[in-house]
């Protein structure tokens, strides 16, 4: 896909998402940026469950580019 000049590559890996997305821009130099989603978890959540964003923030090669999801609006009386 090409947008504006910009090429954008999508790929599908298994393994822990944070570990595969950091070996993929390490093995590639014509990766230069990762953007990719967060849910913006804090607290309990994120200690049990870890962060994906978080560790590739950390541990990648290039600059990561980090997009918080959305909080759809909820109505009165719903819960999350």
């Amino acid at each position: 896909m090409r947008a504006r000049g910009a090429q954008v590559t999508t790929l599908a890996l298994s393994g822990a998402p944070w570990d595969q997305i950091v070996s993929a821009a390490r093995k590639d130099p014509a990766i230069d940026l990762i953007v990719l989603g967060t849910h913006g978890r804090t607290g309990l959540a994120r200690l049990l469950m870890g962060s994906t964003a978080e560790q590739v923030v950390r541990k990648a090669s290039c600059p990561v580019l980090t997009v918080k999801t959305p909080i759809p609006e909820m109505t009165l009386g719903q819960t999350a």
